[in-house]
């Protein structure tokens, strides 16, 4: 999945010391935007940086992975600032707007931060490797990490348990017998392919540890709460709080 950004487009650009105008020190913090990771060093030395100064209309489009984390160049507008520039090329990863971390960040918030940006440039820094290489260099080793599933059912206690990182709540909720069908699909549900749209769930806490919801999904769910998920599309990033059975809008059973 990708998610595409127009991101503030540009006419000028040119190559500035490693941390911009000002004088700077022998290594820069990565410092990631995301739970359950730490934060890194990189010198700024090495040859994988890459800062440009563009004016506010970038002519870079950006994309993300499928948490809507992790900004990098997608392409960039032909005949546009960044191309002029020589300088920035697709699968750059974007970790700084404006001397601030943007690692592991969501897309959406880097959009608004590079938006709010004052002045008639805009200071990138870019990182050219893979996500793979500057997710070790930032220490965001989250495959080796965990989080945790509180599960709270109607007239039952509270169950808790761990899962891998950005595992898949379905999956994890029928490996351990926990049903999060309602009525009849308990027994008839299409098995986690979205095709049924009845593993409806309500993540009462950690919504924005959650995959975002597609277009699709949006649809199914209509008029019904922002936090109210499809447990087999959703994959967990963070400490969540789900509510199972919740109640449901009159739309969504007339799919």
């Amino acid at each position: 999945m990708l998610i595409v950004c127009a991101g503030l487009p540009s006419l000028v650009a040119e190559l500035r010391t490693p941390l911009g105008r000002h004088a700077a020190p022998q290594a820069l913090r990565v410092a990631v935007r995301h739970p359950h990771v730490t934060a890194g060093e990189i010198s700024l030395e090495d040859p994988r940086l890459v800062q440009v100064s563009l004016e506010r209309k970038t002519g870079i489009d950006f994309g993300c992975d499928i948490t809507l984390r992790w900004p990098y160049v997608l392409s960039l507008v032909q005949g546009g600032s960044a191309e002029r520039s020589g300088l920035v090329r697709p699968g750059d990863q974007l970790i700084q707007v404006a001397g601030e971390s943007v690692v592991g960040e969501e897309i959406g918030k880097v959009m608004e931060m590079m938006a709010a940006v004052s002045g008639a440039e805009i200071d990138l820094l870019f990182f050219r490797g893979s996500r793979e290489q500057l997710r070790e260099l930032a220490g965001a080793s989250d495959r080796a990490q965990t989080v945790s599933v509180t599960v709270q059912r109607p007239g039952k206690a509270d169950v808790k348990f761990d899962v891998p990182y950005g595992a898949n709540l379905r999956d994890e909720l029928t490996a351990r017998k926990i049903n999060c069908y309602q009525s009849i699909t308990r027994w008839t549900n299409c098995n986690g392919k979205q095709l049924c749209g009845t593993c409806i769930v309500n993540v009462a806490s950690g919504i924005d540890l959650c995959t975002r919801r597609s277009l699709d999904e949006a649809s199914t769910l209509r008029e019904n709460p922002e936090t109210y998920k499809l447990a087999c599309i959703t994959n967990v990033y963070g400490d969540v709080v789900v509510q199972l059975m919740p109640k449901i809008g009159a739309a969504q059973w007339t799919r």
